[in-house]
């Protein structure tokens, strides 16, 4: 029945966000809630993962292209939490702290473990940003004691060093509550959101913004008295979508897609009031994330089962007004996975996938419908295709072409090209999500041309050339540091 499954699915058209059934994990149970791909294919995952053999959960684990266990990589007690990559490494949240952690799956011994530094405990733990130099800014409910320069007590917001000891240099912030989620803003602010109604002594909505040295922005302000965001993404004219649940003084409805304003209003064009049924049990999150896809819309995803009366299995497209699409993700998307009589169906992250320009996602749930193929085998993690499935290739080939030295590369690249341009052209990235991230003019009659890199994170891009024509065929190159 599979292989017939497998035929017909090949036999058809497929189409952006259809499932890649060549991709399956043997997992078990019971979530994997953050993942990490890599530039060779492989996949870092943090949650708790059981595998067949195995007598115990996993926290951290790195799986092969095809989804199968990665035996060459340290199966770590640590991890669970968020995964976020930085010079090569990944840090991972850990037992309400986080940890760095090497490329062979072993704890990076340069970055001890936060409780073993002096002034700090950990209490309940939040989210956390990691700072190019390798810093940490850690959320959630923490005790400090440094007497010496005055934290003592219950603080939300807590700054590290790249060592991983308390940064006896920093305001660390408090609140009245706990603070869970955290998003750096390219200003260097942030946003912050979580359970509280004031902080450092002042009165706060659910979602603050923050300077970059934790002191209030009180230019922005939510009128959110109840609920928190899980997800958000912050648009080029400032105006901020947020994903979780929310109550708004004077709207008597639950809010799960809000868009605000600048100042952090309720923006009244967007479509505030998507409907919503999802599974209450576990801690699941109802609404979790928005990942935007240029130029369809907006990728939300989490434990919802329904969307304005629709099904939507965990994951879901909207229009940039906050409409429910059909265009996409018309099967029921994540099936029911039932642990310990509860049952759980969810999308807990969305990453692209560098190698092949779809997406991955994780979460809680057995069996995958996108519309087309119903693949009860799924387990946790699912490959979807990219934007570009379906797109015919060019019949003509590429009257020239470009190559990458080194590729990977770190700092810089330079690019070689077969023949000299005949124009002043562009020169232009873009990242798994077709996003532009850099452009450099390119005189005509060079041959080669040098980028810098430094600027940019690890990951797989896309560079092309842009003009009157374009004369090089694209170029894929991987950033690795």
């Amino acid at each position: 029945m599979l292989l017939a499954l497998g035929a017909i699915h090949a036999a058809q058209a497929q189409q952006p966000f259809d499932l890649d059934t060549a991709f399956r994990t043997p997992i078990s149970e019971r979530y994997v809630n953050s993942i990490l791909p890599q530039a060779d294919g492989k996949l870092i995952l943090s949650g708790r993962m059981l595998f067949p053999g195995a007598l115990n959960e996993h926290l951290l684990v790195r799986i092969e292209p095809n989804g199968e266990l990665d035996p060459t990589y340290y199966a770590s007690s640590l991890g669970g939490g968020k995964l976020r990559s930085w010079n090569g490494l990944a840090y991972v949240g850990a037992n309400s702290t986080v940890r760095r952690i090497l490329p062979n799956g072993y704890v990076d011994p340069s970055f001890i473990g936060m409780n073993t530094g002096p002034y700090f405990s950990s209490g309940q733990g939040g989210d956390y940003h990691v700072y190019p130099d390798g810093r940490v800014l850690m959320t959630g409910v923490h005790v400090l004691s440094d007497s010496i320069r005055g934290f003592e007590g219950f603080y939300n917001l807590v700054w590290f060093t790249n060592t991983g000891y308390l940064d006896t240099t920093a305001t660390h912030r408090q609140c009245d509550g706990s603070i869970d989620f955290i998003h750096a803003l390219p200003d260097g602010k942030f946003l912050l959101s979580g359970v509280f109604t004031s902080y450092e002594g002042q009165p706060a909505g659910r979602i603050i913004r923050i300077h970059p040295d934790g002191a209030l922005d009180t230019s922005f302000n939510t009128s959110i008295h109840w609920g928190q965001a899980y997800g958000c993404h912050v648009q080029s004219d400032g105006k901020i979508l947020a994903a979780g649940r929310f109550q708004v003084t004077g709207d008597p409805d639950t809010l799960h897609l809000i868009r605000l304003m600048p100042d952090g209003t309720l923006d009244p064009t967007f479509n505030n009031h998507l409907r919503s049924a999802y599974h209450s049990y576990g801690g699941l999150v109802p609404w979790g994330g928005i990942t935007p896809v240029p130029p369809l819309g907006l990728l939300v995803y989490g434990a919802f089962t329904s969307i304005d009366e629709q099904t939507r299995g965990g994951i879901a497209l909207v229009d940039t007004a906050g409409a429910l699409l059909d265009t996409y993700f018309t099967g029921s998307g994540c099936g029911v996975y039932e642990y310990m009589g509860f049952p759980y169906s969810s999308v807990e992250s969305i990453a692209p996938d560098p190698v092949n320009g779809g997406f991955y996602i994780c979460g809680a749930y057995h069996g995958y419908d996108d519309g087309t193929v119903n693949d009860s085998t799924q387990r946790f993690v699912s490959r979807l295709y990219g934007l570009d499935v379906g797109v015919q290739e060019p019949q003509a080939p590429w009257p020239g072409e470009m190559t990458l030295h080194p590729n990977p590369a770190g700092s810089s690249t330079t690019v070689q090209f077969s023949s000299a341009a005949t124009r002043e052209l562009t020169l232009v990235l873009r990242d798994p999500l077709g996003r532009l991230v850099h452009t450099e003019r390119l005189p005509y009659g060079q041959t080669a041309h040098s980028i810098e890199l430094t600027h940019l994170p690890e990951g797989v891009y896309l560079i092309s050339v842009e003009g009157t024509a374009a004369p090089f065929a694209p170029a894929r190159l991987v950033v690795s540091r």
